[in-house]
Formats: structure tokens, sequence, C-alpha cells
């Protein structure tokens, strides 16, 4: 009967340690699988990788005309230079001035650009001298006979408003005066009156 007990216990010994290994096993290969897994889904839930949205490159709109071969409206990209809408607008005609443009210049919108030929330079440029001759005899209190208006003239003592409409008549018809002697060629201006003026005018 002891032996009986003793051998009960023994069997029931080996039967809980095998299935507490089992258990212990599955449990283990269970985690193992368990952290496989976490690993793989943190893999897949890393962080998206987008790419950055390209910021649309800004227009603006410039008016070219003058002595191009395409006078228009062009769109060109922000930050654009004149020779790049110039070359849109066909390039220079033969007879255009370029030396007057900075083509390196950059453009803005809404700007006209005037592209003027060499004739127009030059007088453009004549103007302008002219100009700045006049505002300096001006300056020093002479009136310019080539330049100077109707009213202008007739503050000249001893020309009344006839005679200031005969000096403009003659430069118009004949041009400049290139000395102030040559106002005696004007209708009702002589020595005498040209003795009084002289030091009060300038060409």
């Amino acid at each position: 009967m002891k032996l009986y007990w003793i051998l009960l216990v023994l069997f029931l010994s080996s039967f809980l340690c095998g299935c507490g290994s089992s258990n212990e096993k599955g449990l283990m290969l269970e985690l193992d699988a368990g952290e496989q897994m976490s690993g793989a889904e943190t893999a897949d839930i890393g962080p998206e990788e987008s790419e950055p949205e390209s910021k649309e490159q800004e227009r603006i709109y410039v008016y070219v005309c003058g002595a191009v071969s395409a006078p228009g409206v062009y769109q060109a990209d922000a930050g654009s230079r004149l020779y790049e809408v110039i070359e849109m607008a066909g390039g220079f005609l033969a007879e255009a001035d370029m030396t007057s443009l900075n083509l390196a210049r950059g453009v803005s919108d809404g700007e006209q650009i005037v592209v003027l030929t060499q004739e127009e330079a030059a007088q453009k440029e004549n103007e302008a001298a002219q100009k700045e001759n006049a505002d300096a005899q001006t300056d020093s209190g002479l009136i310019n006979i080539n330049t100077a208006s109707l009213e202008e003239l007739t503050r000249i003592s001893g020309i009344g408003e006839s005679r200031a409409s005969a000096i403009i008549d003659y430069r118009e018809k004949n041009g400049a005066f290139s000395s102030i002697e040559e106002i005696k060629n004007v209708d009702g201006i002589k020595d005498g009156l040209f003795s009084k003026i002289k030091d009060y005018i300038t060409v």
C-alpha cells in the first residue's frame, strides 16, 4: 500500500512538471511572435514620407513696344531680366538703339518697356541737352531765343507780342538761331533794337 502511494506521487509529479514545461514553452513562443509582430507593425507605422509641394512660380506681365519685332504684352517669371523679355518680343529691330537700355536689369509687373530707334534716342538726348542748357540760361537771367515761349520773349524790353511772334515764326521756318546777331533777320528788329536787347538774350 505504501508503495502504491509512492508511485502515485511520482507519477503526478512527473505529469505536473511536463505540463508546466509545455505551458512555459508555449508562453515563450507566444511572446516571441508578439515581439516580432510588434516590430513589423512598428516598421510599417513609420512616419510617412511626403514630397514637399513645389511652390508655383509667380508670373508677371510686361508690355514691350517700339523697335522690336513683335510688340505686345508678355507673361514672364518674376525676376526675369530685360533681355529675356526682349527675346520674347522677337528681339530688336535693326534700327533699335540698344545702348540706351540696361538689358541686365530686372523687370516688374505691369511695366511698359519702350525700345527707341537710334534716331529717336538721338533726338531725345538733344532735347534733354537743350532743356538743360535753357534751364541754366534762365537761371542766369538770359532769354534763349531758340527755346523761349511767346510769353518769355515779351519779357525782353522792346519786344512786344507781334515781334515775339515774328521771332517764333522765323525759327520755325529757318531753324534755330546760330547766334544772337541773327535775330536782326527777323522783321521789325534792326540794329537799334538789337543793341538794346543783346545783353538780355542768348542762343
